[in-house]
């Protein structure tokens, strides 16, 4: 039997969260015993035989950025892609498919097609969008106004379409509570973003002056962030301790537009790179400055697989179960708990052991097939 996973996300390479969380779900759902036949989009053109996973089946589409109408109208929210009409279709004529897994952004419009053809979906969240949406920031009375029509047509789109999903995965117990509010309890399942340990064995040697921050830094989110660390907590005293490494896409355009230059005070920005996972390894510690968003960080769990330190708001590590984490709100605390960071504490250790725990793929795969056993079967299984 085969499970369709259906992603509007480029999951190659894996240099974003929202393309980590895809691809870690394509291959739990690989190890389930099912084929999988994933339909994603190659935005950069990778080759996809060199991210060869056993049991899955690649498929591509192409889509067109939205025109002026489109925008304005949300019509996006509601009205179905032909090229990816199409090949559900042709996998849907080739594949008995068990489930369909539809994945990330609104996507919900697709459900009623895969409900005609007898096949039970999984709806997949990665954050209670639409909150993320009203924390955007608006000057003046248009950029409200469409602030507010965005946010309204993504809480249409959830009312509309949501409840029509056999399952509805989302990423932490705050996100929980909030589709729960419109969704019946039984249909909402909580699999937290999670990663393969066994990807994450590399150990560079520990560099005690370098602090890393990994991030999509086009994100607002996460400029935000590094805006309020750097204007509010960053000052010639950590200069003097540490070096920054900003790892990730957009990481040289925010410092710029920040500091006005692309170097300032020990931070130094890498840009987009295809793995971030040796920068983590071998930084003292990880930022998460956060003062924004929603989730769980998968920023913050990639150190925790590879046993670094975290320092962070507590918006950085919400909804992230670990009592190892140096957690600080106000600038001059943050800016003391670096000053005073002890590198050889075992608070890394302790974190990798919290993120086997809880964050492992062996933990959510098990979580995974009881959904799917539910989605198909209308229960969970006995031993749940």
């Amino acid at each position: 039997m085969y499970i369709l996973f259906f992603t509007d996300i480029s999951p190659f390479p894996q240099n974003g969260g929202e393309r980590i969380r895809s691809y870690y779900l394509i291959k739990a759902l690989s190890q389930l015993g099912y084929e999988v036949v994933a339909v994603v989009r190659n935005v950069e053109k990778v080759d996809l035989q060199k991210y060869h996973l056993p049991n899955v089946i690649f498929y591509t589409y192409e889509t067109k950025p939205f025109d002026l109408l489109t925008r304005i109208t949300g019509k996006q929210y509601f009205q179905r892609t032909a090229a990816v009409m199409e090949i559900f279709e042709e996998i849907c004529r080739e594949y008995p498919l068990a489930a369909a897994v539809l994945d990330y952004g609104f996507v919900g419009h697709y459900i009623s097609y895969f409900r005609r053809q007898g096949i039970p979906v999984i709806l997949g969240t990665h954050n209670a969008q639409p909150m993320i949406t009203w924390q955007l920031p608006s000057k003046g009375l248009v950029d409200k106004l469409r602030k507010w029509q965005l946010f309204s047509m993504e809480k249409l789109h959830e009312r509309m379409y949501f409840n029509k999903a056999a399952a509805v995965l989302v990423v932490s117990d705050d996100d929980n509570a909030y589709h729960t509010r419109f969704l019946p309890k039984q249909k909402v399942f909580t699999v937290p973003n999670f990663l393969d340990e066994k990807d994450y064995r590399l150990f560079g040697k520990k560099q005690q002056r370098v602090l890393v921050m990994t991030a999509n830094f086009g994100v607002y989110m996460n400029f935000a962030g590094l805006k309020w660390f750097i204007e509010n907590v960053w000052d010639e005293a950590l200069a003097g301790k540490y070096d920054l490494w900003l790892v990730g896409r957009g990481s040289k355009e925010a410092l710029k537009k920040i500091t006005g230059k692309d170097e300032y005070r020990n931070i130094a920005a890498f840009g987009k790179v295809d793995d971030v996972k040796w920068y983590i390894s071998v930084a003292s510690a990880v930022i998460i400055p956060l003062v924004h968003g929603s989730g769980t960080r998968l920023k913050c769990l990639e150190a925790m697989a590879l046993s670094t330190p975290i320092i962070s708001t507590r918006k950085g590590v919400e909804g992230v179960k670990s009592e190892h984490f140096i957690v600080s709100d106000e600038p001059g605390a943050f800016r003391q708990s670096l000053l005073s960071f002890d590198p050889e504490t075992d608070r890394g250790a302790k974190l990798r052991e919290d993120f086997l725990e809880e964050y492992s793929l062996d933990v959510n795969r098990e979580r995974l097939q009881q959904i799917v056993h539910y989605a198909v079967r209308g229960k969970m299984p006995a031993c749940v």
